[in-house]
């Protein structure tokens, strides 16, 4: 249920608008319990939709640039009650969507970082609904709390699988978009915040609504 609500809002971003662009800015989704995730946003990208359906929260950001605007989005999405779960699991029920959805699919190989964060990619050769592709890296991290994922998506003309028309640069590029994926908590529970982020945080966080920090807090 919960991962059915985090795909109804992925579909929705399809629609949104932009906003203006945020230059250094630090997103933080709270999961709750002192828990948060931070991820600095690269220059040049304006958020453009931001949604809450249940336990789950979906924030997403395209380049401000009109002449870029073709060049995807990053999106992050909160799961909450998915604490300690696997992301094996996540991967799996993402990949299959996607299998449901497309001609065919691209899954990457599946690794974890020394810090925790299991990384990803899948690709949508073909949409059924409208004849598209798309490829899209997952990064994801998984608190007490909540599971929460970066993604970097691309918009894409129907592909071979064989032949994704993405370089190798574009993709390690597109990688680098989302790395400063950060899991910590401010009440003392586990891996605690970074003195900067929990001084910008202070008296902040009142909710589980992401929050948007105008400035550079790696």
């Amino acid at each position: 249920m919960v991962r059915g609500a985090a795909l109804a809002l992925l579909a929705a971003l399809t629609v949104s608008g932009t906003a203006a662009a945020e230059t250094g800015s630090t997103l933080v989704l709270p999961g709750g319990n002192g828990e948060i995730l931070a991820l600095t946003l690269p220059a040049g990208w304006a958020r453009s939709f931001a949604a809450t359906e249940g336990s789950t929260t979906v924030v997403e950001w395209r380049k401000a640039d009109p002449a870029q605007s073709g060049d995807g989005s990053i999106t992050v999405t909160r799961i909450g009650g998915l604490g300690s779960s696997d992301p094996a699991e996540f991967i799996r029920d993402s990949a299959e969507a996607l299998r449901q959805a497309c001609d065919d699919i691209v899954e990457g190989q599946v690794r974890t970082d020394p810090g925790g964060t299991v990384r990803t990619a899948l690709g949508c050769t073909r949409r059924i609904s409208d004849g598209q592709g798309e490829m899209q890296l997952l990064h994801i991290t998984v608190g007490r709390e909540a599971i929460y994922i970066a993604r970097r998506i691309w918009p894409l003309a129907a592909y071979d699988k064989a032949h994704l028309p993405l370089s190798t640069e574009a993709i390690a590029a597109g990688g680098a978009e989302i790395d400063d994926l950060r899991l910590c908590n401010l009440s003392g529970v586990g891996t605690a915040c970074p003195a900067g982020l929990a001084a910008a945080l202070k008296d902040q966080i009142t909710d589980l609504s992401p929050l948007v920090l105008q400035t550079d807090l790696r």
